[in-house]
């Protein structure tokens, strides 16, 4: 009780919008409460947008788990390649193993992960989207997860859980990072575009969540148990801070 108390007071007072933007955020994210309590839609596809470079084996592993619950259709699949080694054999073996909707561009460049996934989110057919990094391994309730919390006036931003290393299958929350969300183009519009500023791994996913909340938009951050993020070196830079 004591510990979702200080949780609590900690979201309300300390959290990283409040010391960044200030409390006027505060009005935003009861306003976003709020909508969850409206209709959600049931019948729309949603999108998974994923940009990569080198990253077959992870995308084959993503995109097993994400078969597994897509019986119905529910989800597509938009794929930007920049510049991958093997590019050609990952659209064949997508080709074969996916059989939802699949929007795949393979250019050659440097890679950077906000014109990447930009590019993703922009090709998407749909306009119900969710933003995933290839290193991930998706839950089976995602869909209604997805439909619950993005709305209006909110985006979801969820918490995965991190595997700690790579001998070791033990999970813990990623608190931390701000790197995947699911969210309506049509309603957010340019709120949720990463700014091509930042030619790093990190500091895309916090500027995005600041950003909403100029939009009036709430991020939304929830943890989703089964969304398993694999363990991989690090790639962020080394002057990179964490928020949370």
């Amino acid at each position: 009780m004591l510990t979702a108390l200080k949780r609590f007071a900690w979201f309300w007072l300390k959290s990283p919008q409040r010391k960044q933007l200030g409390y006027t955020t505060i009005s935003i994210d009861l306003m976003g409460l709020l909508g969850l309590f409206g209709s959600k839609k049931s019948w729309e596809t949603i999108w998974v947008c994923v940009g990569i470079k080198d990253r077959s084996d992870n995308v084959k592993r993503l995109v097993t788990s994400l078969s597994a619950i897509n019986g119905t259709g529910i989800f597509g699949l938009s794929i930007y390649d920049q510049g991958s080694t093997d590019s050609e054999a990952l659209h064949l073996w997508l080709q074969k193993h996916w059989n939802g909707a699949l929007v795949w561009e393979s250019e050659s460049g440097d890679f950077t992960r906000s014109a990447a996934f930009n590019r993703a989110i922009k090709q998407a057919k749909g306009d119900l989207i969710f933003a995933c990094d290839a290193d991930m391994t998706l839950p089976p309730d995602l869909e209604n997860t997805i439909r619950r919390y993005v709305r209006p006036k909110t985006a979801w931003f969820p918490i995965c859980q991190w595997q700690l290393n790579p001998e070791n299958p033990s999970w813990k929350w990623l608190s931390a990072g701000t790197g995947l969300f699911a969210a309506h183009k049509k309603w957010h519009g340019q709120a949720m575009v990463y700014d091509e500023k930042f030619q790093s791994w990190g500091g895309e996913d916090w500027d995005m969540f600041f950003r909403c909340y100029q939009s009036s938009i709430m991020p939304l951050r929830t943890r989703c148990k089964g969304l398993y993020h694999h363990w991989h070196e690090s790639v962020k830079p080394d002057q990179y801070k964490n928020l949370f």
